[in-house]
């Protein structure tokens, strides 16, 4: 019998979903791909740039392999996989539609400018971004637009009803992280009194030296590194992302004419964002 996902981590970038997928996959009661972002509901071979607009890679394009991916799993209660271009693609929602009506889908949701601010330096680590901010940051791009989040779920919405769908935000999960993992668990319908290792993942910032850096980006983001990462030994992969996380500093801080044209952008989107997830996001507004 094909096993799939009862639950997907479906975005947001730069919003802690590497960090959710290695708390997650320590629970005794929860299965996770070993690939994280298999992408498979984003891919879309009938559009030029499958789907998204950035032209990604897509390591899974059957359903046969996106099944493979769970095979290992027993009698975990829940069963998952991240894939956070998710949010962004037009083709997921249907597809996931179609493949597990039923699934249940985490979006983690990170203040927008600081969002588009990370993704802008991650292309700068990976050699991919030389251009100063106030260029790099504007309205037409897609680091910046893809923050309109409001705009983004009412596709998820529309397919899915609202219990399907449960919203966290970077700020609580790295103010506390325990407290939003149990939370999780418990709506998973799995043991929320297990205490995972909270170290953070996929630490972003500027780095201080920078080929050994541009070395270590250009390897997480390759296609070679995502076929062979399940064969790594989990003690090696930790080690090597400990190497990572050392080699960063914080960037410098956005220049304030950029915060205050973003936040004009997304000031409307917030507003609405608001009343579909009932929090108050004030502090996004500033």
């Amino acid at each position: 019998m094909m096993r799939l996902p009862t639950f997907i981590v479906g975005g947001a970038l730069k919003a802690g979903t590497t960090s959710l997928n290695y708390y997650l996959k320590q629970h005794p009661e929860v299965y996770m791909s070993p690939l994280k972002e298999p992408r498979y509901f984003a891919y879309d071979p009938a559009a030029v740039s499958n789907g998204d607009g950035q032209g990604l890679h897509f390591p899974v394009t059957t359903l046969e392999q996106y099944a493979a991916l769970f095979a290992g799993a027993t009698t975990e209660k829940a069963v998952g996989e991240v894939s956070p271009h998710y949010i962004i693609s037009p083709v997921a929602p249907g597809h996931i539609r179609e493949t597990i009506p039923d699934v249940k889908l985490i979006f983690s949701l990170r203040h927008p400018v600081k969002r588009a601010y990370s993704v802008y330096w991650q292309a700068v680590r990976l050699g991919n971004e030389n251009r100063p901010v106030e260029q790099a940051l504007t309205e037409a791009e897609h680091r910046v637009r893809n923050g309109r989040y409001y705009a983004l779920l009412q596709n998820w919405y529309a397919h899915f009803d609202p219990a399907q769908i449960k919203i966290i935000l970077f700020d609580d999960l790295a103010g506390d992280a325990l407290g939003v993992f149990r939370d999780v668990c418990s709506w998973l319908g799995v043991d929320d009194t297990f205490v995972p290792d909270l170290t953070v993942r996929n630490k972003g910032g500027a780095l201080k030296n920078q080929r050994l850096g541009r070395f270590y980006e250009q390897l997480k983001n390759s296609p070679l590194k995502q076929a062979v990462d399940p064969l790594i030994p989990e003690g090696l992969r930790d080690k090597i992302n400990d190497m990572r996380n050392q080699n960063f500093e914080e960037p410098p801080p956005i220049p304030e004419t950029v915060v205050q044209r973003l936040n004009e952008f997304y000031l409307d989107d917030i507003e609405k964002l608001e009343d579909l997830i009932n929090r108050d996001l004030t502090a996004w507004k500033n």
